[in-house]
C-alpha cells in the first residue's frame, strides 16, 4: 500500500503534466486556411523562448490601422530556416501571412513574412497539414 500512493502521485503528476504540454502546442484555436495581410509594419519582434512574437500595424485601403501580433517557432527553430535575431525589426514594412485565431482575435500562428523585394522568412507551420497534430 505505502508504494501505491507514490506511484499514482507519480502517474497523476506526469499526466497533468503531459495534458498542458499538448495543449501548448495545439494548433485548435488557429484557423486552417491562412490569410495575407498587406502593408504590414513591424512594430515590436520579441526574439525570445518559447516562441518569437512578431507585433504589427496594418493599414486597410481606408487607412485605418489595426494592431495585430503573430507566435512562430522558437528562435532555434526558425534559425534553421534562415532567420537571424535581426532578420526582421521594428519599421520593417512587410507582408505577413498566417493562420489567424478562431475567435476574431488579432493574433495567430505565423506561415511566413514576406518582403517588399520578395525575399521569404518561413515558419516552423508553414504547412497548414503541419497544424493537424
Amino acid at each position: 500500500m505505502n508504494v501505491r500512493v507514490p506511484l499514482l502521485l507519480v502517474v497523476i503528476v506526469l499526466a497533468v503534466m503531459s495534458a498542458s504540454l499538448s495543449a501548448h502546442h495545439s494548433a485548435v484555436a488557429y484557423l486552417q486556411q491562412p490569410i495575407v495581410l498587406k502593408n504590414a509594419t513591424i512594430t515590436k519582434v520579441v526574439w525570445a523562448h518559447p516562441h518569437i512574437i512578431l507585433a504589427f500595424a496594418v493599414k486597410d485601403p481606408k487607412g485605418a490601422v489595426s494592431n495585430w501580433s503573430a507566435e512562430s517557432g522558437s528562435p532555434g527553430s526558425v534559425a534553421r530556416l534562415g532567420w537571424r535575431h535581426n532578420s526582421v525589426k521594428a519599421g520593417d514594412a512587410v507582408t505577413i501571412e498566417l493562420f489567424p485565431a478562431k475567435n476574431g482575435a488579432r493574433v495567430g500562428r505565423l506561415k511566413k513574412v514576406i518582403f517588399p523585394d520578395g525575399r521569404e522568412l518561413l515558419d516552423t507551420q508553414s504547412n497548414p497539414e503541419s497544424l493537424k497534430r
